[in-house]
């Protein structure tokens, strides 16, 4: 049944290259822009890009992510990457870069006409600035991310939290989305949890909406990014970390990729370095020991996320970048 869904997807894809290219040999024009979200299909973005420069339209790409750098440095992988540095941003009339590491990469491998801009992580600001909240019976940790290792650094979370919950010697709890079945580390979860005697104090509660994702931030003690020293966290900016500021929510981040670039320790978040389990056990036991201190650290970062991730902040900027396009 696997197999049948793959070829579906694949004659799907084929079907869809073809009107893609038939609508842009018949509508694209003089001056418009072909925008390109980063994808698996560098080949056929090239083709698609002869198109335009033949119509005379400009090309614009949007990097958020280091190119095939989400998973395995696989030979496929670091071939389509060189693909797309050396072919296909060369052609490139403007980059829409996520990082300062972004930016800096697309800047060495585009023209020197090439336009540029970064554009951090953004946010629907309003939907999740939380102004009341109400107090849960055992206060929680909340996590909205992936149950991964190596994007989220799941194990060190859970691990670090079994450490400050036997600190502390009271009632919190752990709530994180998602399904332990699903996720990438189910036995290695499993084996933190009964280490630390926490099935009581670990909650796995699925997939949720944004309204529910927005009301467990509402009422939470703590989110935590535990980004790890990875390449993919490295370029990348998580869009859960606009989303968790926004909420006024405590937040306690790695100093590792772009947030650390908009935050200030102690300030604005807690920061501490990647990879450091005890030292993420300690930042959760700080928290929880100094409520007011934490209480205004959450609300300052609220304030930077609301100055510098609310969508609308950046309305402006983009369509001025749009606009010198043609200088």
């Amino acid at each position: 049944m696997r197999g049948s869904h793959a070829i579906i997807r694949q004659l799907n894809d084929r079907v869809d290259a073809w009107r893609t290219k038939k609508y842009l040999n018949r509508n694209l024009q003089k001056g418009d822009v072909l925008f390109f979200y980063m994808g698996e299909y560098v080949k056929l973005m090239l083709r698609f890009m002869s198109i335009a420069r033949k119509k005379g339209a400009f090309c614009v790409q949007n990097l958020d992510e280091l190119p095939y750098g989400t998973s395995a440095e696989t030979k496929r992988a670091i071939q389509l990457r060189k693909t797309t540095l050396e072919q296909q941003l060369p052609k490139i009339d403007g980059v829409i870069s996520i990082s300062d590491a972004l930016f800096d990469l697309a800047k060495r491998h585009t023209r020197p006409s090439c336009k540029h801009i970064k554009v951090p992580i953004m946010v629907e600001y309003n939907r999740y600035c939380i102004k009341e909240s109400l107090q849960p019976e055992i206060p929680y940790i909340f996590h909205a991310g992936t149950l991964s290792q190596q994007k989220d650094g799941i194990l060190g979370m859970l691990e670090a939290f079994g450490m400050a919950k036997k600190k502390l010697n009271k009632p919190i709890k752990y709530i994180l989305t998602g399904n332990i079945e699903t996720s990438s580390h189910p036995e290695e979860l499993r084996q933190i949890i009964q280490k630390y005697n926490l099935e009581d104090s670990v909650e796995f509660v699925g997939y949720l909406n944004r309204d529910q994702i927005r009301e467990y931030l509402a009422n939470a003690t703590l989110v935590i990014s535990n980004r790890p020293k990875s390449q993919q966290d490295y370029y990348g900016f998580s869009t859960k970390v606009g989303e968790y500021l926004a909420s006024g929510t405590p937040l306690l981040m790695t100093n590792w990729g772009e947030a650390v670039n908009w935050l200030e320790n102690g300030r604005s978040a807690y920061i501490i370095e990647p990879e450091d389990t005890d030292a993420l056990a300690d930042a959760i036991v700080h928290v929880f020991t100094h409520p007011e201190e934490s209480k205004q650290i959450g609300i300052t970062g609220q304030e930077v996320c609301r100055q510098c991730f609310d969508y609308r902040n950046w309305s402006k900027p983009i369509v001025d970048f749009f606009n010198q396009l043609g200088n």
